[in-house]
């Protein structure tokens, strides 16, 4: 399920970045201490991801926007990697071995972290631009945005994992 971002404000990103944390544990670990829910969260679900493998896929993704919007933010001449703008350029060399605590835990960080630099993004800062490595350009307000598509469609992504592994 794609979301419609194209009234999203740089407000309502950060709103949204803050809510992931509460969002993804309500889906991962709707119930404190339960030990099933480790099992579940790891099995390969039917669209060929487990529930853990697809927060982790927040968490990296995350990082990598982060570091995009710090470089436009501070370089002169920003260029960022492909996989800012590109799904299909992030390609993971280590497998994932998170538990569901520790990706919780990282996506918690990681959704804090891009929140808070985005919160020091203002006015017309919005609007300065990078060169994404292989062609084309992004601004700070495309990195964020990006942010908030990945979280929420790896959410959507993780629920239907979990509902078809239950039933």
């Amino acid at each position: 399920m794609t979301i419609d971002l194209s009234k999203l404000s740089p407000n309502d990103a950060v709103v949204a970045l803050r809510s992931y944390p509460r969002r993804y544990r309500g889906a991962l670990a709707p119930i404190e201490d339960d030990e099933s829910i480790e099992e579940l969260a790891q099995q390969v679900g039917p669209e060929g991801r487990s529930a853990v493998e697809l927060a982790a896929d927040t968490v990296r993704t995350w990082s990598v926007l982060g570091e995009a919007l710090r470089r436009i933010q501070v370089d002169d001449t920003p260029v960022v990697h492909g996989a800012v703008v590109d799904p299909a350029q992030r390609h993971w060399e280590t497998p994932v071995h998170e538990t569901v605590p520790s990706v919780l835990e990282q996506l918690d960080d990681g959704a804090v972290q891009l929140a808070d630099a985005a919160d020091l993004v203002s006015g017309e800062q919005w609007l300065r631009r990078a060169d994404v490595a292989g062609g084309g350009s992004v601004t700070a307000f495309d990195v964020v945005r990006e942010a908030v598509r990945v979280g929420h469609e790896n959410l959507a992504a993780i629920e239907r994992t979990l509902s078809a592994l239950r039933r």
